[in-house]
């Protein structure tokens, strides 16, 4: 036989528009808590009748706070955290109803991600209710001050060393990808800006270039805009001969379109087009050694050169790194590099060679006394 539930306990609150929230418990102890609880958020101005769900009240967050304020690339970023990382575990409860166990249980959903992506998901849940306190939806947030992300930490990225800058300049000369290695290892570039930039943003007069603009991908299109990642990014940079000397030797085969890293028809890089040109790097790629210096299967013209893994970003990193080696100042460097602080400039793109480096910082120590 079917056990009947027990009787719930039930109380009524008046709430200010006159209407009336019904409260309900198993037992008269659990409901004289629930009540106290409710009359607390209450008279600290809280709406207690309020049902907006995770969903809405974070879509709302993301228009009123952060659309204004945000590039395309930041919104983009923080849409994927959202949709990707929160919603799955968060997006049908009701504000009012999510617990510190239910963040936990968000943290563990995504315990498989990075570090970098599991802190990235726990700040943007935070801000999120904390928006919601701020508006009287909750009293405080669910969130524990004392919940720290897991997750691998990223591993710090090793520059190219001066050798391999050199091969892989050699490797892609002639080739649609040799102008934005060329802008990203000489100039720091980050990729959506080396395939923005134009040639009315080169300067070789004054030997300089004028960072303005940048190609955004997103998904298969793209958009080249003048609305740059961060106030910081619109920059200019003086060239170094080799990169002014790379850019003068592009410019004299390709100089029909009005960008410097176009592709094959002329317009602003895709996605599509971005990964065609970047073979011209992965092509001659090999990790065997046997392999090195032999010809590609079907392509006999082109030849294994590099043993070592070039993406575009450890290009930019590898320039940011120089900087610093060659004893520009962390102001100088975080200005080139277009960084809104120096905190990002020597935390994440200072690399410290320890191979190259430890000789003269021993040095530097013993001279202490």
């Amino acid at each position: 036989m079917k056990k009947e539930n027990p009787k719930l306990c039930t109380k009524a609150i008046t709430l200010p528009d006159g209407t009336r929230k019904y409260v309900r418990a198993k037992t008269k102890e659990a409901l004289e808590e629930k009540v106290t609880q409710l009359r607390m958020e209450q008279r600290a101005g809280v709406n207690i009748a309020d049902n907006t769900t995770f969903s809405e009240f974070a879509q709302m967050w993301v228009d009123v706070y952060k659309r204004p304020h945000l590039s395309k690339s930041g919104l983009d970023d923080l849409l994927r955290t959202l949709n990707r990382l929160i919603m799955p575990t968060l997006a049908s409860y009701k504000l009012r109803d999510i617990k510190p166990v239910h963040i936990q249980r968000m943290m563990a959903d995504i315990s498989g991600y990075s570090h970098r992506s599991q802190s990235k998901a726990l700040a943007t849940a935070r801000a999120v209710f904390d928006a919601a306190v701020d508006n009287n939806i909750i009293m405080r947030s669910p969130v524990p001050t004392t919940l720290k992300a897991r997750g691998k930490m990223t591993e710090e990225k090793t520059p190219l060393t001066r050798e391999q800058t050199d091969r892989l300049l050699t490797a892609v000369e002639g080739t649609r990808a040799y102008a934005p290695v060329v802008l990203m290892l000489g100039l720091g570039l980050r990729r959506e800006e080396a395939l923005g930039l134009m040639w009315a943003d080169i300067d070789f007069g004054a030997h300089c270039v004028h960072v303005r603009r940048t190609n955004v991908f997103s998904d298969s299109t793209n958009v080249v805009s003048e609305n740059m990642k961060s106030a910081a990014a619109k920059r200019d940079i003086p060239m170094a001969p080799w990169v002014e000397e790379a850019l003068l030797k592009v410019h004299r085969l390709d100089a029909q379109s009005l960008y410097v890293a176009p592709a094959a028809d002329g317009r602003p890089m895709t996605p599509a087009s971005f990964r065609s040109a970047w073979r011209a790097v992965t092509s001659r790629t090999t990790y065997d050694p046997e392999l090195l210096g032999t010809p590609v299967p079907k392509h006999p013209e082109i030849i294994r050169t590099l043993d070592f893994h070039a993406h575009p970003h450890l290009l930019r990193h590898t320039c940011v790194t120089r900087w610093v080696e060659d004893g520009l100042t962390p102001k100088e460097v975080q200005y080139l590099a277009g960084h809104s602080t120096p905190n990002l400039t020597m935390g994440v793109y200072a690399h410290y060679d320890r191979a190259g480096q430890f000789t003269e910082t021993a040095a530097k120590l013993r001279a202490l006394g």
